[in-house]
């Protein structure tokens, strides 16, 4: 702490004295502003004068000029190469990451074996780069299972994994560790919102903490959404999401297998279907059918693909597939690379028209 000249002023007054103290030059940007109660108090670079306080006192109900304890502002490094510089040698400078999920305040990133040695001072420099971020998650293996989920390692921060994450004004809670979810699909999930109509009925086959979901329930007032998932830890901040976004009325969650549930109370009753499991969703495209209504629908498949013809490949393989149910594709309206996923392999989307 630092004790230091300030200007006390109410509240409502801070936002202008703030200004005003920047314009004359006088507040000192080296210490942080303070809250007291119902007053702030402003660092000054120096005393001020009588005839300054005389001045100031005249124009401005309620200011005092006193003396206060301050906290020193950190000034925050602009990347990790800098946050890091004498702490690991140089020339792994290459190797550190270039790109991170950022979930809220918990930061995921990806080390490479040459810089296993050195991960936490990564994980600290992240922290110190990105003032919102307070766990650092480092990737250990592949995504797995049936509930797509990543072994991690907590590197730095407080080691507190479940977060608050906002996206286009929804409001997710969820646990990276536990459920699946990637912040990098934000505009794959904005475009199937984009496409949904009032009136309409969702089936959102693989829901996991609600992400399409919610946004089209947002976005939408006379909507239906039936989310389903399988992982209990998913489904239980499925409903507690629902709850936050008050969507009650509009998303109904379901706990269970997709396959049964919807054989057993859905068959016949969606304008939509969204199947977001790339890697497994071919194997539930016959209970997707059958969930559209008879008169047909659209189903948003996603698929991983390699190359070479990554977009013929998928359409060649849903469409043989959707023929067996007895169904067939009107027509393709869109069909996209949505990431890469490893050298020469993408996730696909296909918004498939079903007849």
């Amino acid at each position: 702490m630092v004790k230091a000249s300030c200007i006390k002023v109410p509240n409502i007054l801070g936002q202008m004295i703030i200004q005003l103290s920047n314009e004359l030059q006088i507040i000192d940007k080296s210490l942080k502003v303070m809250c007291i109660g119902d007053h702030i108090l402003i660092p000054l670079i120096r005393k001020f004068s009588m005839v300054e306080i005389v001045s100031l006192l005249k124009h401005i109900d309620g200011l005092e000029v006193t003396t206060g304890n301050f906290q020193e502002r950190r000034n925050r490094p602009r990347s990790i190469q800098e946050a890091l510089k004498g702490k690991i040698p140089p020339h792994l400078y290459v190797y550190l990451p270039h790109s991170m999920d950022v979930i809220g305040r918990v930061a995921i990133i990806q080390i490479p074996p040459q810089l296993e040695n050195y991960d936490v001072l990564v994980g600290k420099a992240i922290i110190k780069i990105h003032k919102n971020v307070n766990t650092v998650l480092v990737k250990k293996g592949a995504i797995s299972g049936a509930f797509r989920l990543r072994n991690f390692k907590i590197i730095a921060g407080i080691g507190i994994t479940e977060t608050e994450y906002r996206e286009h004004g929804c409001i997710f809670y969820l646990d990276p560790t536990k459920v699946y979810f990637s912040p990098r699909l934000s505009q794959e999930r904005w475009r199937i919102a984009q496409q949904v109509r009032e009136e309409e009925t969702v089936i959102d086959m693989f829901a996991g903490v609600g992400p399409f979901s919610i946004l089209i329930g947002k976005k939408y007032s006379n909507v239906r959404i039936f989310a389903i998932d399988i992982n209990l830890d998913a489904f239980n901040y499925l409903k507690r999401n629902i709850i936050a976004n008050r969507l009650h009325d509009r998303i109904f969650p379901l706990f269970g297998d997709a396959r049964k549930i919807i054989e057993g109370n859905y068959v016949g009753v969606a304008d939509r279907v969204i199947m977001n499991l790339p890697g497994q969703s071919i194997k539930y495209i016959d209970v997707a059918c059958k969930a559209l209504k008879v008169t047909g629908g659209i189903l948003h498949y996603y698929s991983f693909e390699a190359e070479p013809n990554t977009l013929e490949n998928v359409m060649k393989k849903l469409r043989k597939a959707i023929s067996r149910t007895g169904r067939s594709i009107e027509d393709f309206s869109d069909i996209r690379l949505v990431k890469a996923i490893a050298p020469y392999e993408w996730q696909v989307a296909v918004d498939a028209i079903i007849r």
